[in-house]
């Protein structure tokens, strides 16, 4: 580590504009991670437009950041006082956490997901700290050959897991790529596939189109979702005093630290993220529980393993991003896109040619997990109302947000046709069981692994045996084919795993509804 780096980046972190984003950011992450609907990536892609008139690219990141901490944090809240997690990653949070609350312990829940999700936070972040830097100088002699390679690893393990059904998710990612080679070629100036429309001359825009992927497309299942259950919302749980003890935060730290490793770990294998981490964690921590009979009735391991997992992928799938210019998950996908937009190119050169930019990042991270703890524990309570306001009044406001962000990218109003045009298309995806996810990583890294692509084939006169002749490039393709069969059998494990909580709970139920009967 380069300490004169690290001592720069600690003073433009604790700047009054960066600790101001940082206190902003983890404040929004919070409300939009508990609303059920919304997501961590809505909230980025909100903020993201604001970011545009920052003079330091590193502030942008820095609140982005904060939303991603606040808002993994954030999801657990609806899913104890509502049993309706506000993230996919707060998923097995439910599964002790509303049990819990049911039993009028809802502050106890509320604290020990907080401690577990600093707990992994400030792990996974630490360990950002010190393992970037040196996965960069591995990786330092990566040609073009090698990027196209590690394009290729990005988008086929995203694909991978990021929906039920393996060719559907491989035809989004291709769609991905063709509707970024729309608009003009870098290499040769020819323009392609814009069926001479203007509007299409110069290619999507990558913020409108993050924007109706992602916020709008979610806006909109949950209008119809609200609609079809007759609009009626839960009112959240009343929250007593009844904390966590100084003994209970002892006893779940060994659960809180094997998660946060093994989460770590899983994080920083690109398209895994937190919804796979939780699982894993919280069943392991069930298999290593002295009382594995209390888990799914409240029981605090299972809330700090699911918690303190999710929250670990944050710091660790960053590491992927800053080293190989590769996202490590949904979310890091769109900071990808955000670090190229405001100029910022993640990968083996970042920490050279970028290095205090590089360490701002993470130490803005670092300084986020630690902050998340007093803001979680003066504002939990406000934000856990928030998720008894109807949708009816939050749609509009969000709708609007997200259309004027994609106005501000470019200022066109061409980009308002263009964003509509894709929520269309998305939302149609969405009825087919299609995950737009891939789409929108092929869109990111389509750019980055055409200009490879072109480069290692002009480099060795179109001798494409290349990308399997060199023995690193080889190496790659290889994990790449290796992990995607292992997430492949994971994504089943996960599966088997989430139907047998469903029976579990199913089963319970029926207990209790017999009993009260």
């Amino acid at each position: 580590m380069d300490f004169g780096m690290i001592a720069s980046a600690l003073v433009q972190v604790f700047s009054l504009t960066n600790m101001a984003m940082i206190f902003m950011g983890l404040l929004i992450g919070m409300v939009v991670g508990c609303i059920p609907g919304l997501s961590v990536t809505l909230g980025i892609i909100l903020m993201l437009p604001l970011t545009y008139k920052f003079t330091d690219p590193a502030t942008a990141i820095i609140l982005l950041l904060a939303v991603y901490v606040g808002g993994m944090y954030g999801g657990s809240i609806s899913a104890i006082t509502l049993n309706t997690p506000g993230t996919n990653s707060a998923i097995a949070t439910t599964f002790d956490g509303y049990p819990l609350a049911k039993k009028g312990k809802v502050k106890k829940a509320l604290d020990t997901s907080l401690f577990a999700s600093v707990f992994g936070g400030l792990f996974s972040a630490v360990l950002l700290l010190i393992c970037a830097q040196l996965i960069t100088k591995l990786v330092a002699n990566f040609a073009s050959v090698e990027y196209f390679s590690m394009g290729i690893l990005g988008i086929s393990l995203i694909a991978g897991v990021s929906g039920d059904s393996l060719p559907k998710s491989i035809i989004s990612g291709m769609i991905g790529l063709l509707m970024a080679c729309i608009g003009m070629d870098a290499v040769t100036g020819v323009t392609r596939f814009s069926f001479g429309m203007d509007t299409l001359k110069y290619g999507i825009d990558m913020l409108p189109a993050m924007i109706a992927l992602i916020a709008l497309t979610q806006v909109v299942q949950k209008l119809r979702d609200f609609k079809l259950s007759g609009g009626k919302l839960d009112d959240a749980n009343k929250i007593d005093k009844e904390g966590l003890t100084g003994k209970e935060m002892v006893h779940i730290l060994p659960s809180c630290f094997r998660s946060s490793l093994v989460a770590s770990v899983l994080g920083a294998m690109p398209g895994v993220g937190g919804g796979v981490a939780q699982f894993l964690c919280y069943n392991e921590a069930r298999r290593t529980s002295k009382h594995p009979e209390e888990f799914g009735k409240g029981s605090l391991e299972g809330i700090a393993a699911a918690e303190s997992s999710n929250n670990a992928v944050v710091g660790s799938a960053m590491i992927p991003l800053l080293t190989l210019g590769i996202p490590g998950d949904g979310v890091t996908a769109l900071l990808l896109g955000a670090f190229v937009l405001h100029g910022i190119n993640p990968g083996p050169t970042m920490f050279t040619k970028q290095g205090v930019m590089a360490y701002t990042i993470i130490l803005g991270c670092l300084i986020a997990n630690i902050f998340l703890a007093p803001i979680g524990a003066v504002m939990t309570r406000a934000v856990a109302k928030i998720v008894s306001v109807k949708y009816t009044y939050l749609a509009p406001v969000i709708i609007m947000f997200c259309f004027a962000g994609a106005f501000a990218a470019t200022g066109n109003t061409k980009e308002l046709v263009l964003t509509a045009a894709i929520l269309i298309f998305s939302y149609i995806l969405t009825i087919l069981d299609i995950s737009n996810t891939p789409l929108m990583l092929g869109m990111i890294l389509e750019p980055i692994m055409e200009k490879n692509f072109v480069s290692a084939a002009m480099s060795y006169d179109r001798d494409y045996t290349i990308f399997v002749r060199r023995p690193i490039s080889l190496v790659i393709l290889i994990i790449t084919v290796v992990l995607l069969v292992s997430m492949m059998q994971v994504n089943k494990r996960i599966e088997a795993l989430n139907a047998q909580q469903e029976a579990e709970m199913a089963a319970e139920h029926a207990k209790m509804d017999a009993e009260a009967k």
